[in-house]
């Protein structure tokens, strides 16, 4: 592999590689099973700024082109290497040329294997960025975000980004976190992250620590994610009440009695099979999600938590005119301390809001008191949508979906049941609602303006009859 910063603009190579990249366009088309061979791969970038490290790029194309054997995975093994570029937030664009030539002596018959020459030109990323703003959260409510990043700060294309928001809802603080674009020597789909955050969450908790992730990247197939995290929480009830001058100084005896500080670990894995044909707007395929947790406090093992999710969508009539998704979700906490009696609030589940169970406010399921979410140790949320192109011909082919659902869902407290009865306990007596609504399709997230009514509900739940407006990657 080289790399190389010659303009190759004149007519005689441009006519070159023109005539190059139709051969092999023709070749593809008779016969895609060519045996072929990866002589070489140059690297042209746009700017001799910012450029990506030639131990980076080496890495990468390890992984991708040099394992092309045949001529029809030359697209396959592009693909994967641009995807895994733009993960990495090593560039802002690419143009993989691929290059070969007739033999002179006898110009029909194929030299095998075929050799093959790529160059890529590609646009590195910035090396700082900067840019603030305001979002629409998952809750339906707002907040403002400040973000600085840094590219290659230690020399190993890893990015530096520090993120700190302020969220009317549940989340505020500052995160920094360190993305590694692999962390094994030839391993171009293994990944690393760091993370140190100090975030408010639910009730003014605020959880300072670190975290180590591992992640693998593939484009096909299972991928996981492992996490380790340590940190420090502390939740002091009064402090929130003066802070935010809430007007309601009462609260569940359940919620005081978490009051304090403590150190806990968490080791957490995530496996994911994701055959949808996209992540935001699927049209078919499935995906299928696994989840678990397990903690530590003050040593001693405290709570193993598992989820499952899995969704199936499948569309008819032409240009996929109409598309339904069904979802599954469900949770399990098993208490591995015998001597503490309750799981914090924080690690609990919860359900409800505009991008969960619809027609009901964010935590607005399950055990409640004094106004206050308790959260829940088991549960499970289901929905199918409708969604419909519009059938009018301006919009016909735009990103806007007409969308009819139904969701339900039980969240609850098992008390340490026996896991039989805690399944027969979540069969039963589920809150659900029933809706319409339009939504946006944009490639960066999903827009969704509903309205909805409640069809079945239960004395702690808090509906939220009528328009409710949803962002983000993950609908229920």
């Amino acid at each position: 592999m080289s790399n190389s910063s010659d303009d190759m603009s004149t007519n005689e190579t441009g006519g070159k590689v023109e005539l190059s990249q139709q051969y092999i366009t023709q070749l593809l088309l008779e016969d895609q099973d060519i045996p072929i061979k990866i002589v070489n791969v140059d690297t042209v970038p746009t700017t001799t700024k910012n450029c990506i490290n030639d131990k980076t790029f080496e890495t990468f194309c390890n992984g991708t082109l040099y394992k092309c054997e045949k001529l029809s995975d030359l697209q396959e093994q592009s693909n994967n290497l641009i995807t895994r570029l733009h993960q990495s937030n090593l560039i802002s664009a690419i143009i993989p040329i691929f290059e070969t030539e007739k033999s002179t002596v006898h110009p029909h018959e194929l030299t095998i294997p075929l050799p093959i020459t790529i160059t890529l030109r590609y646009q590195p990323k910035s090396h700082f960025t900067a840019k603030t703003g305001t979002n629409i959260t998952n809750s339906g409510q707002g907040d403002a975000y400040l973000t600085f990043q840094k590219r290659n700060l230690l020399g190993l294309d890893e990015t530096v980004t520090l993120d700190h928001r302020r969220d009317t809802g549940t989340n505020a603080g500052t995160n920094v976190s360190m993305l590694f674009p692999y962390i094994i020597r030839d391993n171009a789909f293994l990944t690393g992250k760091i993370d140190v955050f100090d975030m408010k969450k639910f009730l003014g908790v605020k959880d300072q620590g670190i975290s180590f992730t591992a992640n693998t990247c593939y484009t096909r197939g299972w991928n996981h994610s492992l996490t380790f995290e340590s940190l420090k929480r502390q939740f002091h009830y009064p402090d929130y009440i003066e802070s935010t001058k809430n007007k309601n100084k009462w609260v569940s005896e359940q919620l005081l009695i978490q009051e304090g500080e403590f150190f806990k670990n968490n080791l957490k894995l995530t496996s994911v099979l994701d055959e949808r044909n996209s992540t935001i707007a699927p049209s078919s395929g499935y995906l299928l999600k696994f989840t678990n947790e397990l903690s530590s406090k003050f040593q001693n093992l405290q709570f193993w938590k598992t989820a499952m999710e899995f969704n199936w969508v499948k569309s008819w009539f032409k240009n996929d005119f109409v598309t339904v998704s069904n979802t599954i979700k469900c949770g399990f906490i098993k208490n591995l301390n015998q001597n503490e009696s309750y799981i914090h609030f924080i690690d609990k589940f919860q359900n409800g809001g505009p991008n969960d169970v619809r027609s009901f406010s964010p935590m607005g399921l399950g055990p409640r008191e004094l106004g206050h979410s308790l959260g829940g140790d088991a549960f499970i949320a289901y929905g199918t949508s409708v969604f419909s192109r519009i059938p009018i011909n301006a919009v016909a082919n735009s990103g806007f979906r007409l969308h009819g659902f139904i969701n339900g869902g039980k969240l609850m407290n098992h008390n340490n049941l026996p896991f039989q009865d805690t399944l027969r306990q979540l069969g039963q007596e589920h809150s659900s609602s029933i809706g319409i609504g339009l939504v946006l399709r944009h490639p960066m997230a999903r827009f969704e303006l509903s309205f909805a009514v409640p069809l079945t509900t239960h004395e702690d739940d808090l509906t939220r009859k009528g328009f409710q407006f949803g962002l983000g990657f993950e609908f229920l």
